[in-house]
Protein backbone atom coordinates (compact mmCIF):
# COMPACT_ATOMS: atom_id res chain seq x y z
CA UNK A 1 0.00 0.00 0.00
CA UNK A 2 1.44 3.32 -1.06
CA UNK A 3 1.70 6.15 1.39
CA UNK A 4 0.71 9.57 0.26
CA UNK A 5 3.29 12.26 0.95
CA UNK A 6 1.97 15.67 1.67
CA UNK A 7 2.75 18.29 -0.95
CA UNK A 8 5.70 20.49 -0.31
CA UNK A 9 4.92 24.07 0.47
CA UNK A 10 5.56 26.35 -2.41
CA UNK A 11 8.53 28.65 -2.03
CA UNK A 12 7.13 31.18 -4.47
CA UNK A 13 5.68 34.12 -2.65
CA UNK A 14 2.74 36.03 -3.94
CA UNK A 15 3.68 39.41 -5.33
CA UNK A 16 1.47 42.14 -3.96
CA UNK A 17 -0.29 44.16 -6.59
CA UNK A 18 1.48 47.35 -7.63
CA UNK A 19 -0.48 50.33 -6.57
CA UNK A 20 -0.28 53.38 -8.74
CA UNK A 21 1.48 56.29 -7.14
CA UNK A 22 -0.74 59.04 -6.04
CA UNK A 23 -0.12 62.42 -7.46
CA UNK A 24 0.71 65.24 -5.18
CA UNK A 25 -1.53 68.10 -6.15
CA UNK A 26 -0.45 70.09 -3.12
CA UNK A 27 3.09 70.49 -4.47
CA UNK A 28 1.85 71.53 -7.91
CA UNK A 29 -0.52 74.03 -6.35
CA UNK A 30 2.27 75.52 -4.26
CA UNK A 31 4.47 75.90 -7.33
CA UNK A 32 1.74 77.75 -9.22
CA UNK A 33 0.99 79.95 -6.22
CA UNK A 34 4.64 81.00 -6.01
CA UNK A 35 5.47 81.22 -9.72
CA UNK A 36 2.08 82.30 -11.05
CA UNK A 37 2.17 85.98 -10.01
CA UNK A 38 5.70 86.41 -11.33
CA UNK A 39 4.84 84.69 -14.62
CA UNK A 40 1.84 86.98 -15.02
CA UNK A 41 3.96 90.01 -14.20
CA UNK A 42 6.62 88.89 -16.70
CA UNK A 43 4.08 88.43 -19.49
CA UNK A 44 2.17 91.68 -18.89
CA UNK A 45 5.08 94.01 -18.16
CA UNK A 46 7.93 92.22 -19.95
CA UNK A 47 7.11 90.01 -22.90
CA UNK A 48 4.03 91.90 -24.08
CA UNK A 49 5.77 95.33 -24.21
CA UNK A 50 8.80 93.75 -25.90
CA UNK A 51 6.54 92.16 -28.51
CA UNK A 52 4.73 95.44 -29.09
CA UNK A 53 8.07 97.25 -29.44
CA UNK A 54 9.19 94.69 -32.00
CA UNK A 55 5.97 95.24 -33.94
CA UNK A 56 6.37 99.03 -33.76
CA UNK A 57 9.93 98.89 -35.05
CA UNK A 58 8.93 96.97 -38.19
CA UNK A 59 5.39 98.17 -38.95
CA UNK A 60 4.41 101.75 -39.86
CA UNK A 61 0.82 102.73 -40.54
CA UNK A 62 -0.14 99.09 -40.95
CA UNK A 63 2.56 98.33 -43.55
CA UNK A 64 5.88 96.53 -43.17
CA UNK A 65 8.78 98.99 -43.18
CA UNK A 66 11.49 96.46 -43.86
CA UNK A 67 13.62 97.36 -40.85
CA UNK A 68 14.12 100.95 -41.93
CA UNK A 69 14.08 102.17 -38.33
CA UNK A 70 16.82 99.75 -37.34
CA UNK A 71 19.03 100.93 -40.18
CA UNK A 72 18.44 104.58 -39.32
CA UNK A 73 19.23 104.05 -35.64
CA UNK A 74 22.43 102.12 -36.31
CA UNK A 75 23.67 104.86 -38.66
CA UNK A 76 22.83 107.72 -36.31
CA UNK A 77 26.02 109.64 -35.50
CA UNK A 78 24.86 110.17 -31.92
CA UNK A 79 24.67 106.44 -31.18
CA UNK A 80 28.44 105.94 -31.33
CA UNK A 81 29.13 108.71 -28.81
CA UNK A 82 26.32 107.52 -26.51
CA UNK A 83 27.54 103.92 -26.61
CA UNK A 84 31.11 105.06 -25.91
CA UNK A 85 29.95 107.09 -22.90
CA UNK A 86 27.97 104.19 -21.44
CA UNK A 87 30.79 101.68 -22.09
CA UNK A 88 33.36 103.91 -20.41
CA UNK A 89 31.04 104.45 -17.48
CA UNK A 90 30.51 100.69 -17.06
CA UNK A 91 34.24 99.99 -17.28
CA UNK A 92 34.83 102.50 -14.49
CA UNK A 93 31.81 101.87 -12.33
CA UNK A 94 31.38 98.07 -12.32
CA UNK A 95 34.91 97.15 -11.11
CA UNK A 96 34.83 99.82 -8.40
CA UNK A 97 31.36 98.73 -7.30
CA UNK A 98 32.23 95.02 -7.14
CA UNK A 99 35.51 95.70 -5.34
CA UNK A 100 33.76 97.92 -2.80
CA UNK A 101 30.92 95.47 -2.19
CA UNK A 102 33.17 92.41 -1.88
CA UNK A 103 35.78 94.04 0.33
CA UNK A 104 33.32 95.58 2.77
CA UNK A 105 31.05 92.52 2.92
CA UNK A 106 33.96 90.15 3.59
CA UNK A 107 35.39 92.56 6.17
CA UNK A 108 32.08 92.69 8.02
CA UNK A 109 31.81 88.90 7.97
CA UNK A 110 35.33 88.52 9.34
CA UNK A 111 34.59 90.87 12.27
CA UNK A 112 31.04 90.10 13.47
CA UNK A 113 29.55 92.01 16.37
CA UNK A 114 27.44 95.01 17.27
CA UNK A 115 29.67 97.34 15.30
CA UNK A 116 29.03 95.24 12.21
CA UNK A 117 25.27 95.69 12.50
CA UNK A 118 25.72 99.45 12.85
CA UNK A 119 28.05 99.58 9.85
CA UNK A 120 25.49 97.78 7.70
CA UNK A 121 23.05 100.59 8.39
CA UNK A 122 25.72 103.19 7.66
CA UNK A 123 26.57 101.56 4.34
CA UNK A 124 22.91 101.25 3.38
CA UNK A 125 21.89 104.86 4.16
CA UNK A 126 23.32 106.44 0.97
CA UNK A 127 21.33 103.92 -1.06
CA UNK A 128 18.10 105.03 0.60
CA UNK A 129 18.16 108.08 -1.69
CA UNK A 130 17.96 106.92 -5.32
CA UNK A 131 16.88 108.11 -8.72
CA UNK A 132 16.36 111.79 -9.39
CA UNK A 133 16.62 112.64 -5.67
CA UNK A 134 20.13 111.16 -5.52
CA UNK A 135 21.17 112.98 -8.69
CA UNK A 136 19.84 116.26 -7.32
CA UNK A 137 21.65 115.64 -4.03
CA UNK A 138 24.93 115.05 -5.83
CA UNK A 139 24.36 118.15 -7.93
CA UNK A 140 24.48 120.15 -4.71
CA UNK A 141 27.51 118.13 -3.57
CA UNK A 142 29.57 119.26 -6.57
CA UNK A 143 28.40 122.88 -6.43
CA UNK A 144 30.97 124.91 -4.42
CA UNK A 145 28.32 127.38 -3.33
CA UNK A 146 26.25 124.77 -1.47
CA UNK A 147 28.50 121.72 -1.04
CA UNK A 148 29.84 120.75 2.40
CA UNK A 149 33.05 119.87 0.56
CA UNK A 150 33.46 123.39 -0.82
CA UNK A 151 37.05 123.80 0.48
CA UNK A 152 38.08 120.57 -1.23
CA UNK A 153 36.38 121.63 -4.47
CA UNK A 154 38.15 124.99 -4.41
CA UNK A 155 41.43 123.19 -3.78
CA UNK A 156 40.73 121.19 -6.94
CA UNK A 157 40.09 124.46 -8.80
CA UNK A 158 36.36 123.73 -9.13
CA UNK A 159 34.61 127.09 -9.07
CA UNK A 160 31.18 126.14 -10.39
CA UNK A 161 29.15 122.98 -10.95
CA UNK A 162 29.95 123.30 -14.64
CA UNK A 163 33.63 122.76 -13.89
CA UNK A 164 32.84 119.57 -11.99
CA UNK A 165 30.56 118.17 -14.70
CA UNK A 166 32.48 119.04 -17.85
CA UNK A 167 34.65 116.65 -19.85
CA UNK A 168 35.91 113.55 -18.07
CA UNK A 169 34.86 114.88 -14.67
CA UNK A 170 31.28 113.83 -15.40
CA UNK A 171 32.30 110.15 -15.57
CA UNK A 172 34.11 110.45 -12.24
CA UNK A 173 31.06 112.06 -10.61
CA UNK A 174 28.75 109.39 -12.05
CA UNK A 175 31.06 106.62 -10.84
CA UNK A 176 31.24 107.93 -7.29
CA UNK A 177 27.50 108.57 -7.27
CA UNK A 178 26.72 105.08 -8.59
CA UNK A 179 28.91 103.37 -6.00
CA UNK A 180 27.42 105.42 -3.16
CA UNK A 181 23.86 104.69 -4.26
CA UNK A 182 24.11 100.99 -5.13
CA UNK A 183 26.89 99.57 -2.94
CA UNK A 184 25.04 99.67 0.39
CA UNK A 185 22.18 97.41 -0.62
CA UNK A 186 24.47 94.85 -2.25
CA UNK A 187 26.72 94.81 0.83
CA UNK A 188 23.74 93.84 2.98
CA UNK A 189 22.71 91.11 0.49
CA UNK A 190 26.19 89.63 0.21
CA UNK A 191 26.75 89.78 3.97
CA UNK A 192 23.52 87.85 4.47
CA UNK A 193 24.77 85.20 2.05
CA UNK A 194 28.07 84.95 3.92
CA UNK A 195 26.36 84.48 7.29
CA UNK A 196 24.46 81.50 5.82
CA UNK A 197 27.66 79.60 4.95
CA UNK A 198 28.13 76.30 6.84
CA UNK A 199 30.35 76.81 9.87
CA UNK A 200 31.93 73.36 9.61
CA UNK A 201 33.47 74.25 6.24
CA UNK A 202 34.95 77.48 7.59
CA UNK A 203 36.24 75.69 10.69
CA UNK A 204 37.83 73.00 8.51
CA UNK A 205 39.68 75.71 6.59
CA UNK A 206 40.99 77.16 9.86
CA UNK A 207 42.08 73.73 11.09
CA UNK A 208 43.97 73.16 7.84
CA UNK A 209 45.87 76.39 8.50
CA UNK A 210 44.29 78.54 5.81
CA UNK A 211 44.81 82.26 6.31
CA UNK A 212 41.96 84.75 6.25
CA UNK A 213 42.86 85.75 2.70
CA UNK A 214 42.95 82.13 1.45
CA UNK A 215 39.69 81.34 3.23
CA UNK A 216 38.04 84.32 1.59
CA UNK A 217 39.42 83.61 -1.89
CA UNK A 218 39.20 79.82 -2.03
CA UNK A 219 36.28 79.03 0.30
CA UNK A 220 33.91 81.95 0.82
CA UNK A 221 33.99 83.50 -2.62
CA UNK A 222 33.28 80.27 -4.57
CA UNK A 223 30.38 79.49 -2.22
CA UNK A 224 28.72 82.88 -2.83
CA UNK A 225 29.51 83.12 -6.54
CA UNK A 226 25.79 82.95 -7.35
CA UNK A 227 25.17 86.14 -5.41
CA UNK A 228 28.18 87.85 -6.99
CA UNK A 229 26.87 86.89 -10.44
CA UNK A 230 23.46 88.30 -9.55
CA UNK A 231 25.07 91.57 -8.42
CA UNK A 232 27.01 91.77 -11.68
CA UNK A 233 23.97 91.10 -13.88
CA UNK A 234 21.71 93.55 -12.08
CA UNK A 235 24.39 96.24 -11.93
CA UNK A 236 25.18 95.88 -15.62
CA UNK A 237 21.49 96.22 -16.47
CA UNK A 238 21.05 99.38 -14.40
CA UNK A 239 24.36 100.89 -15.53
CA UNK A 240 23.78 100.33 -19.23
CA UNK A 241 20.39 102.04 -18.90
CA UNK A 242 21.74 105.13 -17.12
CA UNK A 243 19.31 107.96 -17.73
CA UNK A 244 18.22 109.92 -14.67
CA UNK A 245 21.69 110.91 -13.42
CA UNK A 246 23.01 112.68 -16.55
CA UNK A 247 19.58 114.18 -17.21
CA UNK A 248 19.37 115.81 -13.78
CA UNK A 249 23.05 116.78 -13.66
CA UNK A 250 22.71 118.55 -17.02
CA UNK A 251 20.52 121.15 -15.31
CA UNK A 252 23.52 122.25 -13.24
CA UNK A 253 25.85 122.46 -16.26
CA UNK A 254 23.88 123.88 -19.18
CA UNK A 255 25.41 123.03 -22.53
CA UNK A 256 27.98 120.64 -21.06
CA UNK A 257 25.99 117.38 -21.08
CA UNK A 258 24.27 116.35 -24.30
CA UNK A 259 20.58 115.38 -24.15
CA UNK A 260 21.67 112.17 -25.91
CA UNK A 261 24.65 111.50 -23.65
CA UNK A 262 23.58 107.89 -22.97
CA UNK A 263 21.86 105.31 -25.17
CA UNK A 264 18.73 105.44 -23.04
CA UNK A 265 18.62 109.23 -23.39
CA UNK A 266 18.89 108.89 -27.16
CA UNK A 267 15.89 106.55 -27.19
CA UNK A 268 14.02 109.14 -25.10
CA UNK A 269 14.90 111.83 -27.64
CA UNK A 270 13.53 109.66 -30.45
CA UNK A 271 10.23 109.17 -28.62
CA UNK A 272 9.65 112.66 -27.18
CA UNK A 273 11.43 115.22 -29.34
CA UNK A 274 11.28 113.46 -32.72
CA UNK A 275 7.99 111.66 -32.09
CA UNK A 276 9.40 108.56 -33.79
CA UNK A 277 8.39 105.60 -31.66
CA UNK A 278 9.67 103.13 -34.23
CA UNK A 279 13.28 104.23 -33.79
CA UNK A 280 12.84 104.44 -30.01
CA UNK A 281 11.51 100.87 -29.98
CA UNK A 282 14.35 99.62 -32.17
CA UNK A 283 17.00 101.17 -29.92
CA UNK A 284 15.28 99.88 -26.78
CA UNK A 285 15.22 96.34 -28.18
CA UNK A 286 18.90 96.62 -29.08
CA UNK A 287 19.65 97.57 -25.47
CA UNK A 288 17.56 94.61 -24.31
CA UNK A 289 19.54 92.27 -26.55
CA UNK A 290 22.84 93.57 -25.15
CA UNK A 291 21.61 93.08 -21.59
CA UNK A 292 20.42 89.53 -22.28
CA UNK A 293 23.72 88.67 -23.96
CA UNK A 294 25.70 90.00 -21.00
CA UNK A 295 23.47 88.07 -18.57
CA UNK A 296 23.93 84.85 -20.57
CA UNK A 297 27.73 85.29 -20.54
CA UNK A 298 27.81 85.82 -16.78
CA UNK A 299 25.46 82.88 -16.10
CA UNK A 300 27.40 80.51 -18.33
CA UNK A 301 30.80 81.55 -17.00
CA UNK A 302 29.88 81.43 -13.33
CA UNK A 303 27.54 78.38 -13.57
CA UNK A 304 24.97 80.45 -11.73
CA UNK A 305 22.17 77.88 -11.92
CA UNK A 306 24.35 74.80 -11.48
CA UNK A 307 23.30 72.37 -8.73
CA UNK A 308 25.24 69.73 -6.84
CA UNK A 309 23.95 67.02 -9.21
CA UNK A 310 25.09 68.90 -12.31
CA UNK A 311 28.46 69.68 -10.81
CA UNK A 312 29.10 66.02 -10.02
CA UNK A 313 28.58 64.93 -13.61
Amino acid sequence: MKTLTPPRPSTVRAVPPVRPRRRRPARTTAVWILAGPYALFLVVFGLAPAGYALWTSFVHDGSFSGGRDWTTVLHDYRLGDAAAHVTTYLLLWLPVLLLTVLSLAFTLHARPGRVTNALQLVYYLPGAVTGSAAALLWLFMVSPGSSPFAPLLRLMDVKTATDALSGGSLLAVLTVMGVAVHAGGWIVVLYGALTALPHDVLEAAQVDGASSWRTMWHVKLPMVRTYVAFVLISSFASGSQVFVEPTVLSTGAPGQISPAWSVNQLAYVYATQDGDFGKAAALSLAMLAVGLLAAWIVISRTHMYATDSTNSR
